[in-house]
């Protein structure tokens, strides 16, 4: 007799989804405010944000890093309770207490690599990965470590034109600035753009992997034999949709396709042996998830 496996009750499975979300967010933070203090700060290069706020304030005053950002984060925190809500803020509002904190726990760390001062793009390169990574791996469980994320989003209700990206992008160009002037070092904030660069590249880089897809459509008015090929010869699904062309007035189809980048060579060569006439348009897509993909679960 074979036994079945006994599932955990729902409360259970709910406590270990916290518990992996609190570890995940806890391990971002770590490689963020490590990279902040290994590579960032001996090389005074200023990252943006409220971080790099209180990278100015530190220069200035000598005040510890983590501590200021905690202080500058509480306001916006606020702001967003009020404007925005705490159910949609909560996980934010630890990932930035944790950042905060581990800040200061790993200011030690500074200068560890000596780096700073000896090759300012190596840690631009290494800096920016490390960073990008742990920033990443919060936004992966739905978190960001506050600062200009809370700012975008408060800022948006005042310019709805404008999107929080823009918003971000903004704040921080105005902070990289104001450390370069602080600093009195102009290449700084050249060197602190790519570090910033190659950072959201690291992000994009843990959110979304690293093989990018591809989403075909393809207007053809041989549905069926292209739709029967493309099953046959890369193994991908096919959704099918009518459509009228706006100048020809004919009827067709329009296909749907979602594949690898490595296989659109050989979806056009399909395409084309079957219908030379056919319209093909490819748009990179991240995160498909079903199957052939990434599983839903």
């Amino acid at each position: 007799m074979i036994k079945k496996e006994k599932k955990p009750s729902p409360k259970v499975q709910k406590a270990l989804t916290v518990l992996r979300k609190i570890l995940l967010i806890s391990l971002g933070c770590f490689l963020y405010a490590s990279a902040v203090n290994i590579f960032f700060v001996p090389a005074d290069l200023n990252i943006g944000g409220l971080t790099g706020v209180a990278q100015i304030l530190h220069v200035l005053i000598h005040t510890p890093i983590g501590l200021v950002v905690l202080v500058l984060n509480i306001p916006l925190i606020l702001l967003a309770i009020r404007f925005i809500g705490f159910r949609f803020i909560f996980w934010t509002v630890y990932a930035t207490v944790v950042s905060s904190l581990l800040l200061d726990l790993t200011a030690p760390l500074t200068g560890i690599l000596s780096l700073g001062e000896g090759d300012k793009l190596l840690t631009c390169i290494l800096g920016g990965a490390l960073s990008g990574a742990g920033l990443g791996i919060v936004f992966t469980q739905g978190a960001s470590t506050g600062g200009t994320d809370i700012i975008g989003r408060l800022l948006s209700l005042l310019f709805p034109h404008m999107t929080i990206g823009r918003l971000m992008l903004i704040c921080d160009v105005i902070i990289v600035t104001g450390g370069a002037l602080v600093m009195g070092k102009w290449e700084i904030a050249l060197y602190s753009g790519v570090a910033i660069y190659l950072s959201s590249g690291a992000i994009d880089t843990v959110l979304y992997g690293l093989d990018k897809s591809q989403a075909a459509f393809i207007v053809t008015v041989k549905g069926q034999e292209v739709t029967e090929k493309l099953l046959s010869d890369l193994d991908r699904g096919v959704t099918r949709l009518s459509s009228r062309g706006g100048y020809s007035g004919g009827d067709s189809e329009t296909l749907i396709c979602a594949v690898s980048t490595r296989q659109m060579a050989r979806l056009k060569e399909i395409v084309s042996s079957v219908d030379p006439g056919a319209f093909v348009i490819f748009t990179e897509v991240h995160d498909i998830m079903g199957d052939g993909f990434k599983m839903l679960y």
